[in-house]
């Protein structure tokens, strides 16, 4: 009889302790689980700005109304994908079909760490343009913004995208807005 006493004991012992760690383990999923829907929100919240941005961009683009500066958001990978739609409509605004790679944003080596600017490497590869005056168009544009030309090259191959015409550029971003 006290061997039986002893296993219930130890039965109610370990029911007691699956119970407790059961509910902590509740909690714990119940918290886990609250967090990913606040964070499904924010990521909803982000991407409908992001589409909001995007009609903008593509109404401003039919009406032919420039944007004075290159748009940005807080999320990195949508600003590569702003970077390039903006310039892929900035080069068909200008009469130029093009493919853009926009690589990822990083600190930028032309300035001093004290200014804090980054820079985001652009290649664009022109497929074909009519004009040497429409090249020179393209060049006078890239003025208004803060970029910096590293590779002109015309049928050569030192920029790794397609098309006749190729430019590697810099596009500097200081943190914080200017």
């Amino acid at each position: 009889m006290g061997k039986v006493k002893g296993i219930i004991a130890v039965f109610a012992i370990l029911l007691v302790l699956l119970f407790f760690f059961g509910i902590k383990n509740i909690k714990s999923l119940q918290g886990q689980i609250g967090g990913q829907k606040e964070n499904i929100s924010e990521l909803d919240q982000r991407l409908e700005k992001i589409r909001n941005l995007e009609e903008s961009l593509e109404l401003r683009r039919l009406t032919g109304k420039v944007l004075p500066q290159i748009p940005r958001v807080e999320d990195p990978i949508a600003n590569k994908i702003l970077i390039e739609k903006f310039f892929k409509s900035f080069l068909t605004r200008l009469g130029l079909e093009a493919e853009v790679k926009v690589e990822n944003e990083r600190k930028s080596r032309d300035f001093p760490d004290v200014v804090e600017v980054n820079e985001v490497p652009i290649k664009i590869g022109i497929t074909s343009y009519s004009s040497y005056k429409q090249v020179m168009n393209l060049l006078e544009e890239f003025r208004k913004f803060p970029l910096s030309i590293e590779i002109l090259t015309i049928g050569g191959t030192d920029v790794a995208v397609p098309g006749v015409l190729r430019l590697q550029l810099k596009y500097y971003v200081v943190p914080g807005g200017a």
